[in-house]
């Protein structure tokens, strides 16, 4: 009598190391329902989980992932650039994720699952919207490259997934940019009562696990969020608590507020984002992937202790996150 044994998936997970792409593969490897190599860019430490093993390479490099898709199942692609350098963005999000789709053409790989942005869209305000009902009308040099990247990837028949304000621990971006727009403009432009969709870095590597996990979904894209968005007001209260910061006053359309978070570098797109309504419709990658909703109030725990440790990265460049 022979014995049928179930096929376990192999997944790679490209850009391994870094914020997204690093919980990814925990999640993964944690599930016990894959088998993941874990490439990236640069060398990374060794993983303490016997489901994953770690492979380097560069997607800028044509050819260079064809050792690695033999027998590849899923790709998971969650490498990508987020500055303000042109040549870098063309290079990583556009020729690197070209390179991504050749590579999987040419060795087979049907499932790709690419992590792209909201900001996709640019500036709202953006209210509860579907994934097909917003075009592409990006607003800075990074999601202008990552709009293109997105092209490629449905174009292939792979998956999207576009998260929007991301936090947790080694979150260089999203609440150290809160804490310097509240610095610099001496309270919060605005008037505190802007909705956004908010996601934690854990429950993001768990939603792209389970949907690498479930049947494919060729030519979608999802959105990754909680399911309520949360009233900037009460983002602010949290952030101010975290760090011992007096609570902001609201200084709606003051000019001068303006003024300094301009001469500071933000653009205008990177303040509407977090002033302006922008939260997005998630129910779909919630369900498909298998997981039980949660909430930026069931996080909050998750959302202190990511900057409340040593080495918090406050100080670190904020303003590109926004992109």
């Amino acid at each position: 009598m022979s014995t049928c044994v179930d096929h376990v998936p192999r997944v790679l997970v490209l850009g391994s190391s870094g914020f997204i792409g690093s919980r990814v593969v925990a999640s993964l490897a944690g599930s016990g329902g894959a088998h993941v190599v874990a490439l990236s860019r640069k060398p990374v430490a060794r993983l303490r989980n016997n489901n994953a093993t770690i492979a380097t390479a560069d997607i800028s490099v044509p050819g260079s992932l064809i050792p690695f898709l033999a027998d590849t199942d899923v790709v998971v692609h969650a490498a990508s650039y987020v500055g303000s350098e042109p040549r870098l963005a063309y290079e990583i999000n556009e020729l690197g994720t070209g390179n991504v789709v050749e590579q999987c053409r040419q060795a087979g790989v049907a499932r790709l699952i690419h992590v792209s942005t909201c900001s996709v869209y640019g500036s709202g305000p953006h209210r509860g919207i579907l994934e097909s009902e917003a075009g592409y009308h990006p607003a800075s040099v990074a999601s202008a490259s990552r709009a293109i990247a997105e092209q490629l990837i449905l174009g292939y028949g792979g998956e999207v997934v576009r998260p929007n304000l991301v936090f947790g621990a080694g979150d260089r971006w999203f609440v150290p940019g809160v804490l310097k727009l509240m610095k610099v403009a001496g309270g919060w432009p605005g008037d505190g009562s802007a909705l956004l969709s908010l996601i934690g870095v854990e429950a993001l590597g768990r939603l792209l696990s389970g949907l690498a996990l479930a049947p494919g979904q060729p030519g979608q894209a999802f959105h990754a969020a909680y399911p309520e968005p949360v009233r900037v007001s009460f983002l602010l209260q949290n952030v101010a608590r975290i760090f011992g910061a007096e609570y902001p006053k609201f200084l709606r359309d003051d000019e001068r507020a303006g003024s300094a978070l301009r001469a500071a570098g933000f653009s205008g797109h990177q303040i509407d984002v977090v002033t302006k309504d922008h939260w997005y419709s998630s129910e779909g990658l919630w369900r498909i992937s298998g997981r039980e909703p949660e909430s930026f109030n069931s996080a909050l725990g998750e959302f202190s202790s990511a900057y409340q440790v040593p080495g918090s990265p406050i100080g670190h460049k904020p303003v590109e996150r926004f992109v």
